[in-house]
């Protein structure tokens, strides 16, 4: 992901991808995540977070929308979510559709919500043959997806978790389902070097970013 920023009088205009963003001043970051970003607001704590351990898209949709009520400012929001609608056995094409439907859910929700920054599905140890291939599939489809919009930008987190295609089994606990400190570490610093560029979005704490 190639990024730029310059500002203006009032505002920051951001290039990601040859994709260009026009940023008002203090624009409010949110995540709405599962499990895996469990401890976000210790390195976050600038930013509105909102963690539902075993969620799903579907649920999401359904149960977690409030959240976004309380949300007055002009905001990006950042999604980590789908990894248990794959885990149940859906296809990538269907976890798709649900990332869609929540997106549309929570911007009818909230007009305040300018953008959205959606994570790639990280690849676990304990992922059958069949499950990786649905995981790849869904990153490539929301890769695709995500380009063809205007307020929508794919993060590829799973960049520092691979190496030359293998999945780094350090920065998973022994479970092979959630990250080790090391790898929220990874995880959360992807997340700031992104909202970094994005937006000047500033945390006070450099403890992520020791990994």
């Amino acid at each position: 992901m190639d990024l730029q920023g310059h500002t203006s009088n009032t505002n920051l205009t951001t290039t990601i991808s040859k994709r260009s963003f026009i940023i008002p001043q203090g624009l409010h970051v949110c995540f709405l995540t599962d499990s895996i970003c469990r401890d976000i607001k210790d390195y976050m704590p600038k930013a509105q977070c909102w963690v539902h351990p075993g969620t799903t898209l579907l649920r999401s949709a359904m149960q977690h929308i409030n959240h976004f009520k309380t949300v007055h400012s002009n905001s990006i929001v950042i999604l980590h979510i789908g990894t248990n609608d794959i885990a149940s056995g859906a296809p990538a094409s269907v976890v798709i559709q649900r990332m869609k439907t929540l997106i549309t859910r929570i911007s009818l929700t909230n007009p305040h919500i300018l953008y959205y920054g959606i994570s790639a599905i990280l690849p676990r140890p304990t992922d059958n043959s069949t499950t990786k291939n649905t995981v790849k599939e869904f990153n490539s489809l929301l890769r695709y997806w995500t380009e063809q919009t205007t307020n929508i930008i794919f993060l590829n987190t799973t960049k520092p978790f691979l190496k030359s295609g293998k999945i780094l089994h350090h920065l998973y606990k022994q479970d092979g389902l959630h990250l080790t400190t090391q790898g929220k570490q990874r995880l959360f610093a992807y997340f700031q070097r992104f909202l970094w560029h994005f937006c000047h979005f500033q945390t006070p704490t450099k403890k992520c970013l020791t990994n």
